[in-house]
């Protein structure tokens, strides 16, 4: 049986302009905005991955 992280949401406020020029590409791509979102921070969550790592391993030392 595998193992699933937990999951936690997040929101954040904006002007509704932005909001708007979101929900647009997402529906150009026919993604859920949420999933826009996820794909737009990923590069970075990968690097905070990474960081964090990184720190665990050398607290370990």
């Amino acid at each position: 049986m595998s193992t699933r992280e937990i999951r936690k949401q997040v929101s954040i406020f904006m002007p509704l302009s932005d909001w708007k020029a979101i929900r647009f590409e997402a529906a150009r791509q026919r993604i859920p905005m949420s999933e826009l979102c996820r794909r737009w921070m990923n590069p970075d969550m990968e690097r905070l991955r990474r960081a964090n790592h990184e720190s665990k391993s050398t607290a370990d030392v």
